[in-house]
């Protein structure tokens, strides 16, 4: 079996997170033709509870040489995709390197239960990303003194808020990961123009409570003027793909009072608490989406053991 720790360091240099100078065509990926492909013949389905008793599917991906004990992650993803979705690639990447992972779709998303579909929550997701290493502590073949997570996009932050409350992790990753979400939409948008959308989504809810019926946007939009979680053309080029692709699972549905949820979310005050357990922060700096600034807060507010790349 490969072993982890003579796995060659991709890391960078450090950071001083500076929003450099940039144009929109930083923020476009490569051609689609040129982007990687999961291989969905590698994981094994499996299921498992989250604390409230509601199941939660998953991807299992096993070593070459899965024999135990073996050091495990469990893996969170961006907001809505499902476990098919970007987390996949980090997950085939790190079984090849040794270890056992596990990715999963959130409640209320993809194969996994709950009701009403296509509420995110974010503290809903902390506690099934949480409920996915309570799933590897369990697992017969894992070393429970190795188990960590990994966190990308908006599971970034989420690790981090899970390292604030489970100390048996040995390690957290956030990669591109959002961690003030207010405070970021605020930013990109000014007080007024944040302000005017969240009037907006209070009273989508407010017609809501009175019909019964939940208020739906759309996930994705290629016009940023859209009301929508991601109005993005990048995003919406990539989650339109994907589900024709290889994420069926994926809905473009998405709870409008999702957003009055996730927009009070922030993991900064979280960051000092992960500590002892030793993070990590890897941010691009023309990220143009989730502001580099905000890594940079995380950042400073964690205890060491720490780094930034």
């Amino acid at each position: 079996m490969t072993d982890p720790t003579t796995v060659p360091s991709l890391r960078v240099r450090p950071l001083s997170v500076q929003q450099e100078e940039y144009t929109g065509e930083h923020f476009i990926a490569d051609d689609p033709a040129n982007q990687l492909v999961p291989d969905l013949s590698l994981p094994e389905r499996v299921t498992f509870a989250a604390i409230d008793g509601t199941e939660i599917v998953g991807n299992l991906y096993r070593p070459p040489e899965g024999r135990g004990p073996i050091p495990a992650l469990a893996l969170c993803g961006p907001i809505s995709a499902v476990k098919e979705q970007v987390v996949s690639l980090y997950a085939e990447r790190l079984a090849s390197a040794g270890y056992l992972c596990v990715t999963f779709d959130p409640r209320r998303f993809g194969e996994s239960g709950g009701t009403p579909r296509g509420f995110y929550d974010p503290s809903d997701i902390i506690s099934d990303v949480h409920s996915a290493v309570r799933f590897l502590f369990a697992h017969d073949a894992v070393d429970t003194d190795r188990v960590g997570a990994v966190g990308v996009c908006m599971g970034g932050g989420y690790a981090v808020s899970l390292g604030a409350r489970e100390k048996r992790l040995g390690a957290i990753v956030a990669i591109a990961g959002g961690y003030d979400i207010g405070a970021t939409f605020q930013q990109m948008q000014g007080a007024e123009g944040f302000a005017e959308v969240l009037a907006q989504l209070n009273g989508m809810v407010q017609e809501q409570v009175a019909t019964g019926e939940v208020a739906m946007i759309p996930t994705t939009a290629e016009d940023p003027d859209t009301l929508a979680a991601m109005p993005n053309p990048e995003a919406h080029s990539f989650y339109t793909r994907t589900r024709a692709s290889y994420a069926p699972n994926w809905s473009s549905d998405f709870a409008a009072m999702s957003l009055e949820a996730y927009f009070a979310y922030s993991a900064l005050s979280q960051a000092p608490l992960v500590a002892p357990t030793p993070i990590m922060y890897i941010h691009g700096t023309l990220d143009v989406f989730l502001l580099p600034e905000y890594a940079q807060a995380a950042y400073d507010r964690s205890q060491a053991p720490k780094e930034l790349v």
